[in-house]
């Protein structure tokens, strides 16, 4: 399959996912503008007309953002759960929209999404396994703490998107108020680079070909700790040598062909 990641953050989350047999793609998220889409996908000679439908994960603002006027020009559907719709205002889908459960399966062309439920302060918030052409795909972020799901699928899947949101360190020395650091570590907030790394350790082995390492807090993170924080992973696991990409929150990533 082919992966671009076109905004991973709380400023926007949207990936691109594209069966390179059939030319079809999914969406993963839509948290950034329509036209930022278009650019971004541009870039890599790809556009919105091969995307057969988006998949939400939950609704806030920076995974829907995009919603309304995407799914209004180029009338796609979107599968979310029932409760993220209820609880989404503005930012829902224009039309087309249809429900998928919690372990729920859906096929577009060869494109096979399944949903998990994950812990997150929304209504009912899931992380998507995407496989094509028996290829796995592991979208998993705004995790306050990790599922036996998430655990056993990491050990199952060729790729993954997975969160660093924050350095432990940076966060508590940082200027946000108490409340917002409480919010972040609880187990319905986000994972440290700490814990995610911890995650990989323990879970992931040799079929794991690309981990990308994505929503990296503007302001208690960078691509530099987390890399010092991979380097620390690969000690740990010296066998394990994944491709390692950390996903950026204010460009476009490469294109990624995962065999």
């Amino acid at each position: 399959m082919n992966i671009i990641v076109l905004n991973s953050g709380s400023n926007g989350n949207a990936v691109y996912v594209e069966s390179p047999v059939t030319g079809a793609a999914v969406l993963l998220d839509c948290g950034i503008s329509r036209k930022q889409i278009e650019l971004r996908l541009k870039q890599h000679g790809r556009f919105l007309d091969s995307v057969r439908a988006v998949f939400v994960t939950h609704e806030h603002a920076d995974h829907v953002r995009g919603l309304p006027v995407t799914t209004k020009l180029y009338r796609m559907p979107t599968f979310l759960t029932e409760a993220t719709w209820r609880k989404m205002w503005k930012h829902r889908p224009h039309k087309g929209h249809r429900f998928i459960g919690r372990d729920a399966r859906v096929t577009v062309e060869d494109i096979s999404v399944e949903a998990f439920s994950k812990h997150h302060d929304a209504a009912d918030p899931v992380f998507f396994v995407v496989e094509i052409s028996g290829v796995r795909f592991l979208y998993a972020t705004d995790l306050g703490e990790h599922s036996e799901d998430l655990a056993r699928l990491l050990g199952d899947v060729d790729a993954a998107l997975l969160e660093s949101n924050y350095d432990e360190e940076m966060l508590e020395n940082g200027s946000y108020p108490p409340d917002l650091k409480i919010r972040i570590r609880s187990t319905h907030g986000h994972l440290s680079n700490l814990q995610a790394m911890d995650l990989v350790a323990s879970h992931a082995n040799g079929r794991l070909h690309t981990l990308i390492l994505g929503h990296l807090s503007e302001n208690n993170n960078t691509p530099e700790v987390v890399g010092r924080e991979v380097e620390r992973l690969f000690a740990r696991r010296g066998e394990f040598r994944p491709r390692i990409v950390v996903a950026s929150r204010y460009e476009v990533g490469d294109l990624l062909s995962i065999p």
